[in-house]
Order: structure tokens, then C-alpha cells, then sequence
């Protein structure tokens, strides 16, 4: 066996663990990337899900509030504004 044959084998043999390594880490990384690409298709991300309505949301809190110190305020005694 030559030095260069030797060399060759020394090297393959140093290299397979790392490839290996980077092989899984890719492998990861494409499943990781295919499920975030799922959950758009699943959820596009420019479509109201029912939840994303935040001015509703804010109009009906603000107007629970409101309501709610208004009751207090009548029970103390005061009158409306």
C-alpha cells in the first residue's frame, strides 16, 4: 500500500463521522423546515383565523370596562357623567 493509499484511508476514515454528522444535521433541518412550511399551508398567514381580529377584540374589552366602572360608580352613589 502506498503513503498516498494510506493517506486516502486515513482521511476517509477521520472524515465519515463529521459527514455522517452533517448528514443527520441536514436531515434535521429539512424535516424542521417542511413542518414549518405544513403549518402555513395549514394556516396562510394573510387569512383571519377567527382570532386575529384584535379591534374587536379591543372594542368589546374597552366596552366591558366601561360598563363595568360604570355599574361601580352607580352603586357608590354617583351619577352618570
Amino acid at each position: 500500500m502506498t503513503t498516498r493509499e494510506k493517506f486516502d484511508r486515513l482521511v476517509d476514515q477521520l472524515a465519515e463521522p463529521s459527514l455522517k454528522a452533517g448528514y443527520a444535521r441536514l436531515l434535521r433541518e429539512r424535516e424542521i423546515d417542511r413542518q414549518v412550511r405544513d403549518s402555513y399551508e395549514r394556516m396562510p398567514q394573510l387569512e383571519g383565523d377567527g382570532w386575529a381580529d384584535l379591534r374587536e377584540v379591543h372594542r368589546a374589552s374597552r366596552q366591558a370596562v366601561l360598563k363595568r366602572v360604570e355599574e361601580e360608580e352607580r352603586e357608590a352613589g354617583f351619577g352618570p357623567w
